[in-house]
């Protein structure tokens, strides 16, 4: 097990992403969340760059205590054209929805420069995911090669029909509002197999090179 302190948690950025399904690119204003974490194995080059970090989730609950998800492990791949991530976990909860976010960081000091979607789907018997994405450099987010990269999971509760494919689209799709007690706000959450339960549930930090 292992600790992770939180540096920055401000709700304002999640009280944006959270009402924000319209739009799949974000400037964020304020920081979702700012964790360390130790870096398993980094190879760097002139063209480029890979690294493999580990993957935490907090099964109870704030007050926060981050433990690594077993087995789970998030690659980033990064060219001077985008960066790529592979993100491989476990210990989903079979037929629920699930997407996983952007959150990039510039090469000042500070806030998010960028949240974005990044995929999604559907889990099987499992519980397994594995989920991949690709980003392009662009007006926003230039320094591919140099960036702090976090990739965050969201869960979305059990798939309803009427609501897909926004679950697996969206940042609130199938979601009910955080004034009926479902978890919100900079900090992970249990999974749950409630209908319209939604909460972020794992995190992997990439930092900067």
């Amino acid at each position: 097990m292992k600790n992770l302190r939180i540096f920055c948690l401000m709700a304002a950025t999640i009280t944006l992403v959270l009402f924000s399904c319209s739009k799949d690119i974000i400037d964020a204003d304020e920081s979702i969340y700012d964790l360390t974490s130790e870096t398993l194995n980094s190879t760097a080059s002139l063209s480029g760059s890979s690294s493999t970090v580990a993957i935490y989730q907090d099964p109870d609950g704030p007050p926060q205590t981050f433990i690594e998800v077993p087995g789970a492990s998030s690659k980033l791949t990064r060219k001077a054209n985008g960066i790529t991530v592979n993100f491989k976990t476990n210990g989903l909860i079979p037929g629920n929805a699930y997407t996983m976010w952007w959150v990039i960081f510039g090469d000042a000091p500070g806030p998010p420069i960028l949240v974005t979607y990044a995929a999604g789907q559907v889990v099987g018997g499992s519980g397994n995911g594995n989920f991949s994405s690709h980003l392009s450099v662009g007006e926003i987010f230039n320094t591919p090669l140099t960036a702090e990269v976090h990739l965050a999971i969201r869960s979305h509760g059990p798939v309803q029909p009427e609501m897909m494919p926004d679950q697996i689209h969206s940042i609130d799709g199938g979601c009910q509002l955080p004034d009926i007690g479902f978890p919100s706000g900079p900090a992970l959450y249990p999974d749950s197999d409630v209908v319209g339960y939604c909460a972020n549930i794992q995190v992997a930090m990439h930092p900067r090179n």
